[in-house]
Parts: structure tokens; sequence; C-alpha cells
């Protein structure tokens, strides 16, 4: 039982419960850089793990009601087949390509929240009632090609959906998280099976990470519910913004 693995799975998973991005996209990094695991299997191996860090943060979410179940359906309805194809995909891309693409992609969705943070201090209360009138067709648009490219990078697409939802539909970025979650959860299983039946996932490697995960997670949910959605979003775009240069240049330098 690897002590690295347990602790990386107790840093993501009070990060991705707090910020609500599931974890893989976090782990794959962490995996590469302080244990030196092969691409495809620090882009798999975080499936089973990041899916247990979902339920455990969504059953803290659920109790409050913050899910929008409009945007969760027409999400399934185009973001399904989209990981689907993804996931399928991922092999025929290099791994040192996948990895690149996975920094390249944090650094600009931490850019994006850190732009809409100052751009609008607050929220318009009155942007989560509109997302109630957005075309369905638009959701389920938006989350075919977001999920597509999460299939490709092996995770469940929170990275890129929680930003979407936010700079494209104005959700609150508490309802955004929560709605993403639900949406991940459901969108995980057949990215987890494919990864699986690819070889990508090394069952020894996530179990380790499960047993720091478990109770971070439930800690990083309950610690959101309690911060101010301005400070969260900036956090959220500080945190993927450093760490992303930080793996870009160790991928680099590999």
């Amino acid at each position: 039982m690897s002590i690295g693995a347990i602790i990386i799975g107790s840093i993501t998973g009070f990060i991705s419960a707090f910020f609500g991005i599931g974890g893989s996209s976090i782990d794959t990094p962490l995996l590469r850089v302080f244990m030196h695991t092969p691409p495809y299997v620090a882009l798999g191996s975080p499936l089973p793990t990041a899916l247990l860090t979902i339920t455990i943060a969504l059953l803290t979410y659920w109790k409050k009601h913050l899910v929008n179940y409009r945007v969760f359906g027409w999400s399934i309805v185009g973001g399904m087949p989209g990981i689907i194809l993804g996931s399928y995909l991922s092999q025929f891309f290099s791994g040192q390509f996948l990895m690149l693409l996975t920094a390249l992609i944090l650094f600009l969705v931490g850019v994006d929240f850190i732009y809409k943070n100052f751009s609008k201090n607050k929220t318009d209360r009155n942007n989560y009632a509109k997302v109630e009138t957005i075309n369905p067709a638009y959701i389920a648009s938006i989350a075919f090609v977001i999920s597509a490219l999460s299939g490709i990078l092996a995770n469940g697409g929170g990275l890129l959906l929680i930003p979407a939802y936010v700079l494209l539909f104005r959700m609150e970025i508490k309802n955004a998280i929560a709605t993403s979650l639900l949406t991940v959860a459901i969108m995980f299983i057949p990215a987890l099976l494919i990864h699986y039946r690819l070889g990508h996932i090394d069952l020894g490697i996530s179990a380790a990470m499960s047993i720091g995960v478990i109770p971070m997670a439930y800690i990083g949910a309950k610690m959101d519910l309690k911060t101010k959605s301005s400070t969260l979003q900036m956090l959220f775009g500080l945190m993927l913004i450093a760490f992303s240069i930080y793996f870009l240049i160790s991928q680099i330098s590999v």
C-alpha cells in the first residue's frame, strides 16, 4: 500500500470536494510529478477514487437543495455520448500530449474564473432564474463538447462543467458545483469502465488513494458550504493557475 498515494488521495479528496471538480484532474498531475506514474495509468487510476469523492461531496450538497435538475438532465443527454466517445479516443493520443493538454486546460480555466471574479464582484441573483430559459439544445451541445474532451483526459468533466455553468449559463458557483457533481457522478461510470478495459487503471493505486479520500472529501464539502461564493471562485482560479504552471514545467522537463 503506497503512502504516497494515500497522501495524494487526502489532498485531492479535500480540494476536489471543496471545489467540486471530481479529483482526477488534480490526481493525474500529482501522480505523474510525485510518484512518476506512467501517463496512461496516471490518467485512469484516479477515476474510481474520483467517483468516491464525488459521491461523498454530493451527499452534502444534496441536502442543501443546490442542484438544478433541468441543467443536469440536458447535460446528461449531451454529455453521456460525449464522454463515451472521448474515452475511446484517448488511446489515440500520446500520454505526453494528454499531460500537456491537461496543464493548459487547468491554466485557462483558472484565468477565466479570476477574470469573472474581478469583472463582476457579485453574481446577479436573477441569473439563476434565467437558467430556466436557456435552450436545452445549447445545454446539451456544450455538455457534449466538454464531456468528449473530459473523456480524452480521463476526468468526469467537473473541471470544465463548473466554469461553463458559471460563465455560459450564469449559475451561482455553489449551484454550479452541486449540479456538476450530480452530472459527473453519472458520466463517470462509462468513462471508468472504458479506461479499465483499456488497461489504464491500477487498482492498487486507486485503493490506496481511497483511504485518504473518504474523510477529507467530507471535510472539504462541509467547508465549501461555509465559504462565500466570491472567495470560493477566486480560490478556485488561483489554485488552478498555480498548479497548472507547476505541472506544465514539470512535464516539459521530463
